[in-house]
């Protein structure tokens, strides 16, 4: 009777300090399916025999159960100073990408690729260059909540890497800040939150600039109605300064893809300073 007493007392307490369980499975066979627009996670076999749902714990008996996340969709619009200096039009320039100069593999952290076949694009849908796109928090819009690499067309639409469909973030459905970031522009940021959703959700700030924070002084007009973010920030500080102006003059000659190529035609010229780095020269970032 005693030894029943001690194991009952002992499987009390561990059952006691038991408290939390975490999502686990051993399958036999299964995988995990992702695309732009969402993934999917699954094993084979029955899904459910029985399920047991507490106030703070679910128990399902039986293999994995599929596991759907539709990634929430952003569709925006931006244009950069740079490649509209070239062509004076509401189309940006694609000198890069018509050169070969263009790289498949984006320059930002992420290292996110894209076919070579959709830098084969002609037309209002080619491919300008790679840019950042970040979702800030709507209490605080300097705290990043996640951010990923994405297409710029020459109609300043942002695109995902198969340079088709809206850029799809795997969140929780909510509204965000969106800031843009570009390799030698400077960022911009949204004046207001954008709620996102699986459906896409359109924000153009290109058109005003009451669309982006800080309006007028982190955007340029270039006239027919479209505002630019600020060409000329070499370095990526955050600011455009004479270091920047040093780092081109330096690079005079250079073909290629290169941060000091400002207007972005594929060769770093005296136009890159004289055109356009001199003229935005002491402006900078309006937000973190």
């Amino acid at each position: 009777m005693r030894k029943v007493l001690i194991i009952s007392f002992i499987l009390c307490s561990v059952l006691a300090v038991s408290q939390s369980l975490e999502r686990t499975v051993i399958g036999a066979g299964g995988t995990d399916l992702s695309t732009v627009n969402g993934s999917l996670d699954f094993t084979l076999g029955e899904l459910v025999v029985q399920s047991k749902v507490g106030t703070t714990q679910q128990l399902h008996q039986g293999f994995q159960q599929e596991s759907i996340q539709l990634r929430l969709k952003l569709a925006a619009v931006v244009f950069l100073q740079g490649p509209l200096v070239t062509t004076g039009t509401v189309l940006m320039d694609d000198g890069l990408r018509k050169n070969n100069m263009l790289p498949t593999t984006s320059p930002y952290s992420d290292k996110q690729q894209c076919d070579a076949g959709v830098l084969a694009v002609t037309g209002k849908d080619a491919i300008v260059d790679w840019v950042w796109i970040t979702l800030r928090d709507k209490s605080d819009s300097d705290t990043v909540v996640t951010g990923q690499s994405a297409l710029l067309q020459v109609d300043g639409d942002i695109v995902s890497t198969d340079g088709v469909s809206a850029v799809g973030f795997k969140i929780t459905s909510g509204d965000y800040y969106i800031a843009v970031n570009h390799r030698n522009h400077l960022a911009i940021r949204s004046q207001n939150t954008v709620a996102l959703t699986p459906v896409a959700t359109s924000v153009n700030l290109g058109n005003s600039p009451s669309a982006v924070y800080e309006g007028a002084a982190a955007l340029v007009s270039m006239g027919n109605g479209i505002y630019a973010m600020i060409a000329g920030d070499c370095d990526g500080n955050g600011q455009i300064q004479n270091t920047d102006a040093t780092t081109v003059k330096q690079s005079i000659g250079v073909a290629g893809y290169s941060d000091a190529d400002v207007d972005m035609n594929g060769q770093v010229q005296n136009s890159d300073v004289n055109t356009v780095l001199q003229v935005n020269m002491g402006k900078g970032e309006q937000f973190k």
